[in-house]
């Protein structure tokens, strides 16, 4: 027969083991350092909209605009910038040898927030912002040999700020995966039976300042 001591004390120790073992938390920052701050331009390559079903509208490239805020910016999370402009080339592609043109509302603008920064991270090793694009707003219409379809997409994706190399460029900010997806509301024509209800968006934009060429550095 065990010794009840002895079971206490295994698992005790096995507690203790478990806690050590454990990541600890890190507090997300609350305030924010972007350099250098003002107007911004993006662009990107291939860009894919996928909806629940399977479904891939794929644009061949795109522009933003926007500005960031002055620096330093509190809050956590905190907004960290404002898209006031963004395009896809027309037409993009889909399913059934379909053509869609996409039109974004940015009046108000969409909104990049910041959730959290990790020192040394992101694809350039300079550190990496997590968080969200937001207020995101545009009607898709196309046609196919299913027929016409217009639908509206809304609402907010996850994103991540890779910071650029030093004195670089090269800072891009990913929208693939991260768990959130888009609402497709407003679906009209007979070529919208096979849209689904929610979709992902995936970009890479590569971001410089308008006045220095640079890439934003961001840090919290």
């Amino acid at each position: 027969m065990f010794k009840r001591t002895g079971v206490l004390t295994a698992i005790g120790s096995a507690a203790a083991a478990v806690v050590l073992a454990a990541p600890s938390a890190v507090a997300a920052p609350t305030s924010w350092t972007i350099t250098p701050t003002g107007n911004f331009n993006g662009s990107a390559g291939v860009t894919v909209l996928t909806d629940n079903n399977g479904n891939k509208i794929q644009c061949a490239s795109s522009a933003a605009s926007g500005n960031a805020p002055t620096s330093p910016v509190a809050g956590s999370p905190a907004k960290l910038a404002n898209i006031t402009a963004i395009s896809f080339n027309k037409p993009c592609t889909g399913p059934f040898s379909s053509t869609w043109t996409v039109t974004t509302t940015t009046t108000p603008p969409w909104e990049i927030w910041g959730l959290d920064y990790t020192a040394g991270a992101g694809t350039n090793s300079t550190g990496q912002v997590t968080g969200e694009i937001r207020a995101i707003k545009a009607k898709v219409a196309g046609s196919s040999v299913l027929g016409p379809c217009t639908f509206d997409v809304t609402g907010k994706v996850a994103a991540k700020y890779n910071n650029p190399t030093l004195g670089g460029s090269n800072g891009t900010l990913n929208t693939a995966g991260g768990g959130l997806t888009l609402a497709i509301t407003n679906k009209v024509g007979g070529g919208c039976g096979i849209v689904g209800s929610t979709a992902s968006f995936q970009g890479l934009y590569t971001l410089v300042s308008a006045t220095t060429g640079k890439s934003p550095v961001i840090s919290g």
